[in-house]
């Protein structure tokens, strides 16, 4: 999205205001923070200014930790994952940091492209399980990427028998991102138990989320209650799944 001059300079006003209101600061006092005179506070806010002094905006940065793209009301990807990487603790930070170089040491392998990063949960993949540690492996799907494009992010590799007769020990499924649909098969992770489901989500007053084989419990959510929707997470969608060494099933 592009967005003019004056869009740019109404967001960040706005922004800066909201972020002022917030700390419940007045206006002079925001104003040294930011290291002006109260009355340029109040002309830029008055929108009689559209000239904001590049240091006023670095220090508008170091007070809230927000960016300047952030405070102009830019909306990207990369921004997304920043805002959610930002409110980790240090430890999962300096985890995220180790997939990322992960990922950008596998990179340099000519054939990167055909490959998917997996998760391999190191417990026993179950219904109900507590998914709490990992391991990340590469898999080469390149006929299922070329099926599936950009709509493919990642796998979950099957770890036990305890999902017999659809899944085996070995499968690995591959997961899109998007909200369940009608029928599809998903992984929700629920909030408060910390605990992975399996489970066919099935629309309806409430929707269902049915497990896939003859085990396990159906829950029901009301899709018009927020507090009961925030207590799932979608991991992802299964689009299909596949043999550990990209083979078809």
């Amino acid at each position: 999205m592009f967005m003019s001059r004056q869009e740019v300079t109404d967001n960040y006003i706005l922004s800066m205001e909201k972020e002022r209101i917030r700390r419940g600061y007045t206006q002079p006092q925001m104003a040294k923070r930011m290291g002006i005179s109260t009355s340029g506070y109040k002309k830029i806010v008055a929108g009689e200014t559209s000239k904001i002094d590049l240091y006023s905006a670095y220090q508008l940065y170091k007070y809230t930790g927000k960016f300047i793209f952030e405070l102009c009301g830019e909306e990207n990807s990369d921004l997304k994952l920043f805002q959610k990487l930002r409110s980790l603790t240090p430890a999962q930070k300096a985890f995220v940091s180790d997939i990322i170089q992960f990922e950008q040491d596998f990179q340099q392998n000519e054939t990167a492209a055909e490959y998917i990063s997996v998760i391999v949960p190191t417990g026993s993949l179950e219904d109900g399980m507590i998914l709490d540690s990992a391991n990340f492996i590469k898999v080469n799907a390149s006929s299922y990427l070329r099926r599936f494009g950009q709509n493919l992010h990642c796998g979950v590799m099957i770890t036990s028998h305890h999902l017999q007769p659809v899944y085996h020990e070995g499968d690995i499924l591959l997961i899109c991102k998007r909200p369940p649909r009608e029928g599809d098969t998903a992984i929700f992770v629920n909030r408060e138990s910390g605990r992975a489901y399996l489970r066919k989500f099935r629309h309806g007053s409430p929707a269902r989320l049915e497990p896939i084989n003859e085990y396990g419990v159906t829950f029901e959510i009301d899709c018009n209650n927020a507090e009961e929707m925030d207590k799932w997470i979608k991991f992802g969608c299964v689009l299909t799944k596949m043999r550990e060494q990209g083979e078809p099933i």
